[in-house]
């Protein structure tokens, strides 16, 4: 039988966390059945936090599939191709990564699962071309830890109590000097320019709703230097423009749905710009319920409300505004597989008032009104949202 580890079961539910579903929304259920784990029978290693006793040897089964889809790695090209330096991008949020950090500090899996990154080699390359370098006995103690620092003082019977920063000049002016503690990583000068120069890359890296490979992808589209939040809109409105006029050369990795999500998040949470941002997230929903109705998507369609009405809270934005938006959405509804012409005066309305008002039932009225077929409406007002199941196609 199959034995799993610790280890095996973190690195799944990291990667089911990053890639398939937010770890909050199924943690303390078996992820095979849904059922929650405390009324469960369950296996005796760790994969008990993910997973029934019955329904165990299907979870092995898809195990497997997720490891041999790991050890398959595909990367977007611009991922794999080398800047003037020599380096990809990859490489150069490894050099952010390591400024600062002692040589024994735990390097993240994802340099090589997200990045194609050979952790070990590409440091290597790091120093031999002098943006790395190795820092001094100073910077050696800066990257200890507050409770390292304390019992190396402990041990040499100093005052170990304080901030790191009086910590560590405690052990300068008692002249201490170990010779047990890791090296540390520094940028050179050189190190820096790249890094500033490739500040995009860096904050695409940390922001989850902006992958790297599209802000490496439309970088030389803008004139340097640029703002990472500038260049994630000026990519945003380039995709979406594609997506209307219908004038990419090859398939779009980044969905409509994503665009639209990540713009209306951006304009809200950076910009404080509540009406703007509510255009984005009324043209998702309106599309969102336009499939469902034209019956365009098949088997589950959740809508999602949470953003409206967090929008049209924190923007204090009553029904005359709200109107005015929701025509601002309207008007840039012309995209490829949703005809605005095939929605009639009286389901504008309609879909008017179903967005506004936040009415699961006025919502269930307004699909059973313009879809015909057999489905079911399960409402969750916790999760605020609703999952619409068993549409029909034509």
């Amino acid at each position: 039988m199959r034995q799993f580890t610790n280890e095996e079961i973190k690195k799944y539910l990291e990667d089911t966390n990053e890639n398939v579903i937010p770890l909050q929304e199924v943690l303390g259920k078996c992820f095979i059945c849904g059922i929650p784990l405390d009324q469960l029978e369950l296996p005796e290693g760790p994969e008990n936090q993910v997973v029934c006793l019955k329904d165990r040897s299907y979870f092995v089964e898809s195990f497997d599939s997720y490891e041999n889809a790991e050890s398959e790695l595909e990367f977007e090209p611009e991922l794999l191709k080398k800047d003037e330096s020599g380096l990809i991008p990859g490489e150069i949020i490894l050099l952010a990564w390591c400024s600062g950090k002692n040589t024994k500090k735990r390097i993240p899996n994802y340099f090589y699962s997200s990045y194609a990154v050979d952790v070990a080699t590409s440091i290597d390359k790091l120093l031999n071309k002098n943006f790395l370098e190795y820092g001094n006995y100073h910077e050696q103690l800066n990257a200890l830890t507050v409770p390292q620092l304390s019992e190396l003082l402990k041990h040499n019977k100093i005052k170990s109590k304080g901030i790191k920063k009086e910590l560590v000049q405690r052990l300068l002016d008692n002249d201490i000097h170990l010779s047990n503690i890791p090296e540390v990583f520094k940028l050179t000068d050189e190190g820096e320019k790249i890094l500033e120069y490739n500040e995009h890359i860096v904050s695409a890296h940390k922001d989850k709703y902006f992958p790297v490979y599209m802000a490496t992808r439309y970088r030389k589209s803008f004139q340097y230097p640029i703002r990472f939040e500038e260049l994630k809109l000026g990519v945003l409105d380039i995709l979406i423009e594609e997506y209307s006029k219908k004038k990419w050369l090859f398939p779009l990795s980044f969905s409509l749905s994503e665009c639209l999500e990540v713009k209306g998040h951006h304009l809200e949470f950076y910009y404080k710009n509540y009406e703007q941002a509510l255009v984005y997230y009324l043209l998702l929903i309106i599309i969102n319920l336009y499939d469902v109705t034209r019956k365009i998507r098949f088997g589950v369609t959740r809508v999602d409300y949470s953003d409206i009405d967090r929008l049209i809270t924190v923007g204090n934005i009553d029904k005359k505004k709200f109107d005015y938006l929701f025509d601002r959405a309207l008007g840039l509804f012309d995209f490829e597989g949703y005809d605005l012409e095939l929605i009639f005066l009286d389901e504008i309305d309609d879909l008017r008032e179903t967005i506004c008002n936040i009415d699961y039932i006025k919502t269930q009225g307004y699909i059973e009104k313009y879809i015909s077929g057999d489905f079911y409406i399960e409402h969750s007002p916790v999760k605020h949202y609703m999952l619409i199941s068993d549409i029909k196609k034509y």
